[in-house]
C-alpha cells in the first residue's frame, strides 16, 4: 500500500514536471508565420495573454499568468507591436513583454524637409494617413500645449533620425519633435535672441530660409546676416524659396515666373519676414541665424559651385551677376532664378 502511494506521488509529480515544461517550454505550434501583436495602452495581463492565445502564441492562462505575475510583467506591461517568432516558448514569450521589446521604426526628418514631407512619412509608424498628421500640425489648440503661438508646426519639427516605437501617434510624434528641437537650442538661445532682435518664431522662419539657401556650412552665418541687414533697413529680403512655399515642391526649383507671383510668404512680394518657416531648419542653420557673421553685405548670388559671390551694394551684386551668370535664356524662354540671385 505504502509503495503504490510512492508510486502515485512519484507519478503526480512527473505530470505536475510534464505540464510546467509544456506550458513554458514548449512552443505553441511551428511552421507558422511570424506573427505581430498590438498591446493596447492601458491592457491588462490577463487580456494581453488572452490576445496572445487567440493568435496562437500562448495556450492560455493556467500557469503562464502566475508566472508572468511573479516575473513583474503585469507592473510594467509596456503597450506597443511585438514580433513573436513562430516557435517562441512562453517564457520566451513573457521574457519579450517583459523587456517591453516593441517593434521600432525609423524615421528620418531631413533638414530643409517641410511638414507635409514628413506628414508623408509618418505613416510608416501606425498606418495612419498622412492628413491626420497634419490636421493635428495645423490644430492651434493642440499646438497652444507645446507652446507654439504659430498658425502651424512648420519649422518646430526637428531634423533628426527617429528610432520610434511602431505605432506612434502622430500627436506624440510632433510632440517629441517639438521636444527634441528645443532641448537641442544652443544654450545661449535667450541671449542670442535678444542680440539679434528676434522671436523663436521669428528665428525658426529665418532659420529655415537660411537652410533653403545654404549648400556650404561656412557661408550659414553669411546668409543670414545677408537678411538681417536687409531686416534692419526695410529692404525686402527676395529669397527666392519663399516664393514657391505652399505652391509646388522646392525640388521643382524657381523661376522667374514663380517670384512674381503673389503669396503671404513670397519676399519679393512682402517685406520682412514671412509669417512663418517655410521648413525644417537644421541646427546650423538656426546657430547660423543666432550668430550671424558682422558683415555688411546686402546681396549674394550663386556661383554655380554650391557657393555664392557676396555684395554690398547693388552695382557690385549686378557685375557679380555679370560674371557668374552671362548666359541668358534665349527669347520666349523663361529664365530660371538662382539662388540668392537678388534684385534682377
Amino acid at each position: 500500500m505504502r509503495k503504490l502511494a510512492v508510486v502515485s506521488v512519484t507519478t503526480a509529480v512527473i505530470a505536475i514536471a510534464a505540464f510546467l515544461v509544456a506550458e513554458l517550454y514548449v512552443p505553441v505550434s511551428y511552421g507558422k508565420v511570424d506573427e505581430e501583436v498590438q498591446i493596447p495602452r492601458g491592457c491588462s495581463l490577463r487580456r494581453a495573454i488572452e490576445m496572445l492565445k487567440e493568435k496562437g502564441i500562448l495556450r492560455g492562462l493556467s500557469i503562464v499568468f502566475y508566472v508572468a505575475r511573479y516575473k513583474g510583467v503585469d507592473r510594467g506591461l509596456r503597450p506597443g507591436f511585438y514580433a513573436f517568432k513562430t516557435g517562441t516558448t512562453p517564457l520566451e514569450v513573457l521574457a519579450i513583454l517583459s523587456r517591453g521589446d516593441t517593434l521600432k521604426v525609423k524615421l528620418m526628418v531631413i533638414p530643409g524637409e517641410t511638414m507635409k514631407d514628413i506628414a508623408a512619412k509618418f505613416p510608416i509608424l501606425n498606418g495612419s494617413e498622412a492628413e491626420e498628421f497634419l490636421r493635428l500640425a495645423t490644430n492651434k489648440e493642440f499646438l497652444s500645449t507645446l507652446d507654439i503661438k504659430a498658425a502651424s508646426a512648420e519649422g518646430y519639427l526637428y531634423p533628426e533620425t527617429y528610432i520610434f516605437d511602431k505605432g506612434l501617434t502622430p500627436k506624440e510624434g510632433i510632440t517629441k519633435m517639438v521636444q527634441l528641437l528645443r532641448k537641442n537650442y544652443p544654450p545661449d538661445l535667450k541671449a542670442g535672441l535678444k542680440r539679434v532682435g528676434l522671436t523663436e518664431h521669428q528665428l525658426l522662419t529665418l532659420a529655415s530660409i537660411v537652410e533653403k539657401e545654404a549648400k556650404a556650412d561656412s557661408e550659414r552665418p553669411i546668409i543670414a546676416a545677408v537678411y538681417l541687414n536687409r531686416l534692419r533697413i526695410g529692404m525686402p529680403l527676395q529669397a527666392d524659396p519663399t516664393s514657391i512655399y505652399g505652391v509646388k515642391d522646392f525640388k521643382e526649383g524657381v523661376t522667374a515666373t514663380d517670384v512674381r507671383n503673389y503669396t503671404p510668404y513670397n519676399t519679393y512680394k512682402i517685406t520682412g519676414l514671412p509669417p512663418g518657416p517655410i521648413a525644417s531648419p537644421s541646427l546650423k542653420s538656426i546657430t547660423a541665424a543666432l550668430n550671424p557673421a558682422d558683415v555688411p553685405y546686402l546681396y549674394f548670388v550663386s556661383k554655380k559651385d554650391g557657393t555664392h559671390s557676396f555684395s554690398e551694394t547693388y552695382t557690385r551684386h549686378k557685375e557679380a551677376i555679370d560674371t557668374y551668370h552671362k548666359k541668358t535664356a534665349k527669347s520666349g524662354t523663361v529664365k530660371k532664378v538662382q539662388k540668392g540671385d537678388k534684385d534682377k
